[in-house]
């Protein structure tokens, strides 16, 4: 690493980490911490009432939801400018400035919710589902409540107050959770999912006022500015979704709402070690990056330390999820759900690709790279779209899963080379980066694949034998491995560095 990274910046990052006052490295640590801490928490009380609601409701019942949200979130990202991560991004202060992006997402969200309800009847016409017009009806009053939510929110980001983030987000799941779960006893049908999620808007605006005191106001005076760096965040985040919804519209177009109840189950239990733990860290690194972007040493440090450390969490649990699937899906959901197993086995080693690969963005991001962000984002869904639009008209949901796999190694090559051709790092340094998460990660996956599970009576008992284990098993190998490499700067260290650290604040040492 010392050999590729300029000895001052290297140097001043890690001087960083020896002083006893806060640091920028310290409060993207922290921040991270608090940022998966954050997404753990909403998704875990998301996986609570998932539990409790496919034994409450039917598979058509999530299916008609993932329908009408395909839809939606596709007309939402058709007006997304990426104004948080303007404001974000830019150096300057000023209320113009941070009204002027208030105003816009008033607009952007206002105009969804309208074209929301102009859709509804195409929509029921393509998916052959007449009940989508008055859901979806109901769901854009709810996105339209939601265009007015502070916009002071944002500074949580900007100046790593990611405490406030975490309570923000979190008092916001907790809302829709307190809605859903009684009316899903009551009705008994997908309306309980409707109302939880327009309840957790209604929660999200009024929290967003009682927790930031800035009171916005009106005003397209620095449209301009805002422009000159959204419009290509619009054309990135419309390649983004297309790239991560087509598997779900093409199932929703191919096969009914059973299996695309089935298919939306899996992909959303497959996110949860992997995608969602790149989606919270990235929001908590990009504020730090935009910081030291003009400083390419610390930069590149910052990078390779933070790849490490995503490699080391996101690669094990990916492929751990993958090899406990059947006993969980069994365990969690009950048999009825068995079509889920071999979609989640799939999606979850996608997820551990698109989880290493897609780190790049946010350093690329914060160097103002947006036309090289915006072409790689579309080259990567041109490329899957061709390929899982033919696997589709095959006729399985398995092959449908398997796709995202494969597209997602074609692709891998090109992620990296995004951030290598700009010498910001090398492949070997990418190499030294991830080696050591990867065979450990297949020691483990050869130590439960032997493992015989004819003799263990219950999927409960098989899940609690082969996830200590797999963990075990893992642990050991990458120390291992972290010591025989003479125990380099990395993820290890960085985790090493957040255990001592509340270690010590739990025992109260200054």
């Amino acid at each position: 690493l010392r050999s590729v990274i300029t000895s001052s910046g290297y140097e001043r990052f890690m001087e960083d980490s020896r002083k006893g006052e806060p640091t920028l490295r310290s409060s993207m640590l922290s921040g991270a911490a608090w940022m998966v801490a954050m997404r753990w928490a909403v998704r875990g009380i998301g996986l609570v009432s998932t539990v409790i609601l496919v034994r409450l409701l039917a598979p058509d019942d999530f299916g008609l939801l993932a329908m009408s949200y395909l839809v939606i979130s596709f007309l939402e990202v058709l007006t997304s400018f990426g104004v948080d991560i303007a404001l974000i991004q830019k150096t300057e202060k000023g209320k113009d400035l941070w009204n002027t992006a208030w105003t816009i997402k008033v607009v952007q969200i206002s105009t969804v919710a309208c074209l929301i309800l102009v859709t509804a009847p195409f929509a029921a016409d393509h998916f052959e589902e007449p009940r989508i017009v008055p859901l979806m009806a109901f769901l854009s009053f709810g996105i339209f409540v939601s265009a007015f939510g502070n916009i002071g929110i944002v500074a949580f980001r900007k100046d790593l107050q990611f405490n406030k983030e975490f309570l923000y987000q979190v008092v916001t799941k907790v809302g829709g959770f307190v809605v859903t779960i009684p009316l899903a006893f009551l009705l008994r049908s997908y309306w309980a999912l409707a109302w939880g999620i327009v309840a957790g808007h209604f929660v999200a605006v009024g929290a967003s006022y009682a927790l930031h005191p800035y009171r916005p106001r009106l005003s397209l005076e620095r449209f301009k500015d805002l422009w000159s760096f959204s419009q290509w965040m619009l054309l990135r985040n419309i390649g983004m979704y297309l790239r991560r919804r087509v598997d779900g519209f093409l199932v929703a177009s191919f096969f009914n709402t059973n299996q695309m109840g089935y298919y939306g189950l899996g992909t959303e239990v497959s996110q949860l070690p992997t995608t969602e733990l790149i989606w919270p860290m990235s929001r908590a690194f990009f504020p730090g990056y935009a910081k030291i972007a003009d400083d390419p040493g610390r930069l590149a440090s910052a990078y390779l330390r933070i790849l490490n450390g995503v490699a080391l969490m996101a690669i094990p649990a990916g492929v751990g999820l993958a090899l406990v699937a059947r006993p969980l899906v069994f365990v969690a959901f009950g048999e009825t759900w068995a079509p889920v197993v071999p979609v989640l086995r799939w999606l979850s080693i996608y997820g551990v690709i698109l989880t290493v690969s897609s780190g790049v963005q946010t350093p690329l991001v914060a160097l103002g790279r947006m036309p090289r962000v915006t072409a790689l984002v579309w080259t990567q869904t041109l490329i899957a779209l061709s390929i899982i639009a033919f696997v589709a008209t095959l006729g399985s949901l398995e092959l449908i899963a398997l796709a995202q796999v494969g597209s997602a190694l074609l692709l891998l090559p090109l992620f990296f080379y995004s951030i290598t051709s700009i010498r910001l790092v090398t492949w070997a340094d990418l190499r030294a980066a991830v080696w050591r998460p990867v065979v450990a990660a297949l020691a483990m996956a050869g130590a439960l694949l032997v493992l015989p599970t004819s003799w263990i009576p219950l999927d409960a008992i098989e899940l609690a034998i082969k996830v200590p284990l797999g963990a075990l098993v893992y642990v050991g190998v990458d120390l291992g491995l972290w010591r025989l490499a003479g125990r380099p700067d990395g993820g290890e260290q960085l985790l090493h560095e957040l255990i001592s650290k509340r270690f010590k604040r739990d025992q109260g040492t200054p």
